[in-house]
């Protein structure tokens, strides 16, 4: 049962697809076309300096940066949880171990 809220869903999302070749591959594909396109004076909307484009990758890591944080905090929360559940189930199994040894030895 999945219990993670909505912006988790969503930073998880964002973690997740910012992680992959596919993001790499379109955001070449993005920036060799927004160059192409300025440079090539065929719709000049960002000349040479690109102050647009600086300024939207700027805008999508501000925003991508938290985002993938939040999720490597949520992970690394359900990952002390497994951790709690399998040092119990230790526990446990030692405890019945122990029992064991001790009615043999009787």
């Amino acid at each position: 049962m999945d219990n993670r809220t909505f912006p988790q869903q969503m930073s998880d999302w964002v973690t997740a697809f910012s992680g992959s070749w596919s993001f790499i591959f379109w955001s070449l594909v993005l920036l060799v076309f927004w160059i192409w396109l300025n440079v090539s004076k065929t719709f000049v909307f960002d000349e040479y300096p690109f102050i647009l484009l600086n300024l939207g990758l700027t805008i999508v890591s501000t925003f991508q940066s938290p985002l993938i944080l939040m999720s490597n905090n949520r992970m690394s929360e359900v990952d002390r949880e497994r951790v709690a559940e399998i040092v119990q189930k230790l526990n446990e199994i030692t405890e019945a171990q122990k029992k064991i040894l001790r009615a043999s030895r009787s």
